[in-house]
């Protein structure tokens, strides 16, 4: 505490400002005052399969910023049953880490939405932040007409990102190549690398619902199966690969 004089609370106050402002940290705040708000010109929109949506940001804090309330909502409902919104508290105090970074905003850098995902979050998230409601109306506008649709949304220009969430699209969308999957998977359920897939998600990764999706939309990219998983089970990669055909 201040004694009577204040010098501790003035010596603090000066500690405070000499940590806080360095050059590296005085050229970031002025530098994110001139950045410009999220614009719907920001945004390409294209449609890689019929029913899917594909938004693509320049940036993956971009990406994040805008998607990660919706895409909170949708993991929380789909995976963990939580049909709630997510408060900005809860949403720091689990990615927050002890030294004050966020890396959400700098590793997610793919979602993918269902209609109804976007529909049900929609009717209780507002108010949206001025990103939210720009994908907002970028997302009605794409979708206009279309009962049944899944958005995906990417910051990069990575394909694996890319191919990994149009797997999950083709998966909601397409019954026949859903069904084809599921077959795969099922006839494979004892192969060690899909075993070995099917533990980490669940025992490192946290998933509880959904898992053999996960573990076809990782054998469908191909890639980081052997960085994440210890994996590189080649020719079942080439089968689940070649239900596109």
């Amino acid at each position: 505490s201040c004694d009577q004089r204040g010098a501790n609370c003035l010596m603090r106050a000066q500690e405070f400002l000499i940590e806080r402002w360095t050059p590296e940290t005085v050229k970031s705040y002025f530098n994110k005052k001139k950045q410009r708000e999220i614009t719907k010109r920001d945004i390409k929109v294209s449609q890689p399969i019929t029913g899917c949506v594909l938004l693509k940001y320049k940036t993956v804090p971009d990406l994040a910023r805008n998607f990660f309330r919706l895409a909170e909502y949708y993991e929380g409902s789909r995976y963990g049953k939580k049909t709630k919104q997510v408060t900005l508290v809860d949403f720091l105090d689990q990615w927050i880490d002890r030294k004050g970074d966020v890396d959400y905003f700098k590793f997610w850098d793919g979602f993918n939405i269902t209609d109804q995902a976007f529909h049900a979050w929609l009717k209780s998230a507002r108010p949206l932040s001025a990103a939210e409601q720009v994908t907002v109306d970028v997302i009605q506008q794409a979708t206009k007409g279309m009962k049944k649709f899944c958005i995906i949304g990417v910051g990069s220009n990575n394909t694996d990102t890319l191919k990994h969430e149009l797997f999950h699209a083709k998966y909601y969308l397409d019954a026949g190549f859903k069904s084809a999957v599921d077959q795969l998977l099922k006839d494979h359920a004892t192969d060690p690398a899909v075993k070995t897939i099917k533990k980490i998600l669940i025992n490192k990764l946290d998933y509880a619902n959904h898992v053999e999706e996960e573990i076809g939309a990782y054998l469908y990219t191909g890639a980081q199966l052997k960085l994440v998983f210890g994996v590189d089970p080649k020719d079942l990669v080439k089968l689940i690969q070649q239900l596109d055909h």
